[in-house]
Order: structure tokens, then C-alpha cells, then sequence
């Protein structure tokens, strides 16, 4: 990994206080951070491409149950949007143990609005057309999936070489959820509410389109369209009056149809403003930029560039997974970092060969544990009935198929011993031989024997077998990890769910296991979880994986 390309994306280097694994990603650099707590660049650590943003709460916010269920509730709403016009969200997750909090997306290599503009200058009417088309269908997927973001502005758009997105959904709400907040007071940014919100907490799709053309608004002028600033004078005059004449005077002058559309989507009813088909519509009888204007194109290419060596490049000085077993202790107002469950990676590297004795040491007293076991298996016992014991390595939860007993014929008229698991003598005599990974085992070998009518056919007693994995451990395993999985994911960890509900006899619908977490795949997860005595939330959590991968 580059120096170059992690300062490019304006990640700062990792601090010897930051996790080096949170969940199943890896970071690199820190993104930023807030009162809410720090946003992480980071690497899938199971090696799937591209990179994530991985925001992690502070954990005194991770201990309240409230804040939990509105991070959820955040989660829910990213989910049901989906890309390319928001984040793809790629997972969450709560460590109990260490209150880690964490919510992962795609990470988009991009520029907010607001940087955007304070940095290279307001766009020019072509790049605002573009944008306007884009923040269109960013509000009509919003709208279709019945999604209020209610903190529109120009932080929160942003600009990449493929286009604007929206990003930030901790207030977002669904159009039927009760509200967040108590009577009287709202949240969001003063200058880049609507109205009726400030009059009377509504918050529609209207209220989105307001709010999107105070930033288009901004990004045309450098300025919003009731003034700037977060004081009452500023929330009166959305209230109250009309827009700023200056600042309207320069988005004519800039582009008359531009003023126009712009003017109706700040009407202060919302039944006369345009819906978001209507903006998507406008942006495509003007002309629209293909590019971004320069510097801010350049700027977004190098950004391009960075995420693309970042996501092929090595991490340099990416310590083995076993070396990362003790992490050092957490700064404030930051919980300690995960420790993940990994399996043994191969040798140290060359600048970590002091260690080599000692796990050589290890390797050796392994492989003497498992030749003694496999010793203490299948030598001879002193028993009258039988010269072997049948190993109950074949019935071991890895597969192996059963090592051949040693056996020795019973005496004439000799009971046979009863019981389930009994292997019939074939006449074959067991031999040592030794096994690809150096243990022992036994085969047959062919023993000419003599027996005369009548004689009964031997049979040894075993062990009893270990009992059978039940179907949806054997025939589900698409997915090991504990990420939540909730309505309206996709793909392999709802596989996952969908083939260990129906293993266990529950219904995921008609359509069966087909990666698609809907209705009846909720059902089903709450009927799950009222028979097992969870909590019922139809979310696929840690506690709710545990409990679907048990064997009962």
C-alpha cells in the first residue's frame, strides 16, 4: 500500500490505539472522526475487491440500547435503498464484550459537495444540470422504497467521477415510523431545512426536494438560498420569507432555467413543488457535463487512482492474523478493538525469525500429540472378545471416513454383541500403515481364513458413534460469519438463513432458497426466534446466528 495513495483519499495514517480488525475488515487509515465516534478505510479481510468505509461508535453510545436501535434503524434504511444512488451497504455488527458498535458501506472515492465547493469553487450550470439528474433519481429510489432522509445538504452529496450520491442516513426515517425525536425539537442543518418541518416536524418527499435544491442552490452559488448560518434569523426566513435576492439574482444569471426550477422546488407549499421524476426529467433537456469542471475533475481522477492501488497493493507491515491476537489498549472514547477468531496462517515473515523456534517447538509436540492419540486408537486391547477397537475418528465431525477395525474371531456359538454401529467381520486383518498427514491408521489386509458350516460370523462391539450432524450444519455452508442480516438483503448470508430456516422446517416462501430476504423469509426468522426465546426482531444477528448454527 502507498503512502501517497492513502493520503490521497485523505485517510490518516492508523494510530497505535486503533483496532487493527473490526469485524471482518481491516483498516488502514482513519477517515475522520466525530462525536459519534470514527470512520475507518478499510480492506475486506477475507480478500473480496474493493474497499469499505467502516464507521465505529463510541462505546459509551454502544451501551444504549436506543442508540443501538436507531444505528439499526440507520442500517435498515441504507439496506432498502441500496446502490448506485446511496453506499452499498456491505454489513453490521455489536461485540457485547467490548461494546463495538460498527456499521460498514462501499467506500466511494469522492469529494463532499461542500468540499468541493470550498476547495475548487462553485460548478458551473452543465456539472449542476448533472447533479440535479443525479440527486433526481437519488430522491426517487428514496421515495419508492418510502425513505426520508431529512438531512439533505451539501456535506452529505457526494460527487465521484461516476456521478453525486447521497450518503449519511442517521436521521433518515421511513415515511410511516414514528418519530426520533421529542415534541419540539428537530435535528439536521438550519439552513438546509424545509419549512413545514420547522413549523410542524412534517417530513415528506416534498421536504427532500426542498432541502436538494438549497444545495444545488449552494453549489451553484457558494451560498444557501435563505442565507447561511445556524441561528434562528436562519430558520425564520425559511420559515417565513422568500429566498435571498441576491443570491437567487446570481442563479439566473448563471442559467435562467435553472432559477426557474430551482424557485418552484423552494416554494413554501409542498404541493407546488416538483417531484423528483420532474428534476430528472429538466436535467435531461439541458445540456449536462459528461466530466466534472477542473481542478475538481482532476481531483476526483487522483482520488480514482488511490482507491484503485489501495485496493490491489499489499498493507505494509500487515501482521499475520495469529500475531494479532493481543492489541494495544484503546485510546478514550474508543472501545477495544475485536479480536477476531482467525485460523493459524503459515510461518512468520523473515523479520520475525526469533519466533520460529517456538512454533517449531509447537508443530513438533502437535504432531507427537496426535501420533500418540492415534496410537492409543488402535493398539490391541486385552479384552477375550476382540484384539481392536473400532475408531471413532470416522464418525468425527471432519468428514474423515471410519478406520478398519482389528478384529478377531468370537468362539464358536459366541453371542453376537448387539447394538447399533456393529461392523461385520470380512475375514481381514488390520495392518499399520501411515497416512498422508503421518499418523497412523489402519487398512485391511487380506487374511486367508478357514471357517466351518455353522460357525457364526464375528462380530466386534464399538464404540458408541458420535451422533450425526443435523442437516442444516451438513447441507448449509455458504456463510460463516456473524454479520446482521435483516429484510431486504441479498445474497450468500441470506442463502445462508433461507437453507438453515428450511433445514430446520420452517417456510422461506414459495420461491424457497433464493438469497432474497423478504416477507416470508422474516417470518420465518421471528418464528425462529420466539421458539428459541430470543428477541423477536426478524434481524439475523450474533445471537440469532449462534442459535441457527447450534445443533438443536
Amino acid at each position: 500500500m502507498s503512502d501517497a495513495a492513502l493520503a490521497q483519499t485523505c485517510a490518516r495514517p492508523l494510530r497505535p490505539t486503533d483496532p487493527v480488525r473490526v469485524g471482518p475488515y481491516v483498516p488502514l487509515g482513519l477517515l475522520g472522526s466525530g462525536g459519534m465516534g470514527r470512520v475507518y478505510l478499510a480492506r475486506h479481510g477475507d480478500g473480496t475487491p474493493g474497499l469499505a468505509a467502516v464507521k465505529v461508535v463510541r462505546p459509551e453510545l454502544a451501551e444504549d440500547p436506543r442508540f443501538r436501535r436507531r444505528f439499526e434503524r440507520e442500517a435498515t434504511v441504507h439496506a432498502r435503498v441500496g446502490a448506485p444512488y446511496t453506499p452499498e451497504l456491505f454489513g453490521t455488527g455489536f461485540e457485547a464484550d467490548n461494546e463495538l458498535l460498527w456499521m460498514a458501506t462501499a467506500y466511494l472515492p469522492g469529494l463532499n459537495l461542500a468540499e468541493a465547493v470550498q476547495d475548487h469553487g462553485v460548478i458551473a450550470p452543465p456539472g449542476v444540470w448533472r447533479l440535479i439528474g443525479d440527486l433526481g433519481r437519488a430522491l426517487a429510489a428514496l421515495a419508492a422504497v418510502g425513505i426520508v432522509h431529512r438531512d439533505f445538504k451539501p456535506s452529505n452529496v457526494l460527487l465521484t467521477q461516476q456521478g453525486a450520491h447521497v450518503i449519511d442516513f442517521g436521521i433518515a426515517q421511513a415515511v410511516d415510523a414514528s418519530a426520533i425525536t421529542s415534541t419540539g425539537s428537530r435535528v439536521g442543518t438550519p439552513a438546509f431545512m424545509s419549512p413545514e418541518y420547522l413549523r410542524d416536524g412534517r417530513c415528506d418527499t416534498a421536504s427532500d426536494v426542498f432541502c436538494c435544491a438549497s444545495t444545488v442552490v449552494h453549489a451553484l452559488t457558494g451560498h444557501a438560498p435563505f442565507g447561511d448560518g445556524t441561528g434562528m434569523d436562519v430558520l425564520h426566513r425559511i420559515a417565513s420569507e422568500q429566498p435571498n435576492t441576491e443570491v437567487m439574482a446570481n442563479v439566473s444569471a448563471a442559467d435562467p432555467a435553472l432559477s426557474a426550477l430551482l424557485t418552484a422546488c423552494l416554494d413554501k407549499d409542498p404541493a407546488l413543488r416538483p417531484g423528483p421524476q420532474d428534476l430528472i426529467d429538466a436535467a435531461a433537456t439541458h445540456p449536462r457535463a459528461i466530466f466534472w469542471q477542473e481542478p475538481l475533475g482532476s481531483r476526483l481522477r487522483a482520488r480514482q487512482q488511490a482507491y484503485d492501488a489501495l485496493r490491489a497493493g499489499p498493507v505494509p507491515g500487515e501482521q499475520t492474523p495469529t500475531e494479532r491476537v493481543t492489541y494495544p489498549a484503546a485510546g478514550p472514547g474508543f472501545g477495544p478493538p475485536v479480536t477476531p477468531v482467525l485460523p493459524v496462517p503459515p510461518p512468520a515473515a523473515p523479520a520475525r525469525r526469533r519466533r520460529r523456534p517456538y512454533a517449531a517447538l509447537a508443530a513438533v509436540l502437535a504432531v507427537c500429540a496426535v501420533a500418540a492419540t492415534a496410537f492409543l486408537l488402535t493398539r490391541p486391547s486385552s479384552s477375550d472378545a476382540i484384539t481392536g477397537a473400532a475408531s471413532t475418528a470416522g464418525t468425527a465431525d471432519d468428514g474423515a471416513g471410519p478406520s478398519s477395525p482389528s478384529k478377531k474371531p468370537q468362539e464358536k456359538g459366541q453371542e453376537k454383541p448387539k447394538g447399533q454401529g456393529q461392523l461385520v467381520d470380512t475375514g481381514a486383518s488390520a495392518t499399520p500403515s501411515s497416512s498422508s498427514n503421518g499418523t497412523q491408521s489402519t487398512s485391511p489386509t487380506p487374511h486367508p481364513t478357514s471357517k466351518t458350516p455353522g460357525t457364526p460370523t464375528p462380530t466386534p462391539s464399538t464404540s458408541t458413534p458420535a451422533p450425526a450432524k443435523p442437516p442444516w450444519l451438513t447441507d448449509c455452508t455458504y456463510y460463516s460469519g456473524t454479520e446482521q442480516t435483516q429484510l431486504g438483503d441479498r445474497g450468500q448470508r441470506v442463502v445462508q438463513v433461507q437453507c438453515m430456516l428450511t433445514k430446520r422446517g420452517y417456510s422461506v416462501g414459495s420461491s424457497g432458497v433464493d438469497g432474497d430476504f423478504g416477507k416470508d423469509t422474516d417470518t420465518a426468522v421471528r418464528s425462529f426466534q420466539t421458539a428459541k426465546g430470543l428477541e423477536v426482531d426478524g434481524q439475523v444477528g450474533p445471537n440469532t446466528w449462534a442459535a441457527l448454527r447450534s445443533s438443536t
